[in-house]
């Protein structure tokens, strides 16, 4: 039976992939390294930059900056871009209002600490979410399963009591690597890429069908 419902955030409740992918070229960009469309969607999309950030310096032998240095630089650079522009999917906090009353929601996404509060706090729903997971908490971000096992040891439930809520390939492959049951939305691949899933929907109120069916 499910009892908890895991909600990733970037992709799933904001969606801001594009404030993302600009931050970080724009991060690239002071260490000479173009990062395309193809490479963001290779290295970046739906892991931590932790991983992503390590793998290019070494793809690209980055010399000039330390890791850490560019994903602060990073970091800010996604800040400063939601400040006043911060777009959310539509339908997805009524969802969470939804959820709540009947689930126990958390939270695992791969975004920093600092990017994960700003969102909570803009949005005004971080209450709602009993465990929040970032890229500080693991050593092996997704597609790796330790993000979701932990968000299931802090909550202290079985992982196939849980339901996680993704939007790409890699967050499907670090939900069903831990046990868990998986609905993946189509807001940022195409449904072929998130076909490991148990369903894939393209809109938030098909999840609430299915879990009242």
């Amino acid at each position: 039976m499910i009892t908890t419902i895991i909600f990733d955030m970037n992709g799933v409740i904001t969606d801001d992939e594009d404030c993302h992918e600009l931050a970080t070229k724009k991060a690239f960009d002071q260490v000479g390294v173009a990062v395309t469309p193809e490479i963001y969607r290779t290295f970046f999309l739906g892991r931590p930059d932790t991983t992503a950030f390590r793998e290019l310096f070494s793809e690209f032998q980055v010399k000039e900056r330390t890791i850490e240095d560019l994903i602060s630089i990073k970091t800010l650079l996604y800040l400063e871009l939601i400040k006043d522009n911060l777009e959310i999917y539509p339908g997805v906090v009524q969802l969470i209002h939804s959820l709540h009353a009947r689930y126990t929601l958390a939270l695992t996404t791969s975004s920093t600490f600092a990017e994960m509060s700003t969102v909570m706090y803009k949005l005004q729903i971080g209450e709602f979410f009993k465990a929040k997971v970032t890229a500080e908490n693991v050593r092996r971000g997704k597609p790796d399963p330790e993000p979701y096992l932990l968000t299931a040891k802090q909550l202290g439930v079985d992982c196939q009591n849980c339901l996680v809520i993704e939007d790409s390939e890699n967050g499907v492959r670090s939900a069903k690597a831990a046990g868990m049951q998986c609905i993946a939305i189509t807001n940022t691949e195409k449904a072929l890429n998130l076909k490991l899933a148990d369903r894939i929907v393209d809109q938030y109120s098909e999840i609430t069908d299915i879990l009242l069916k």
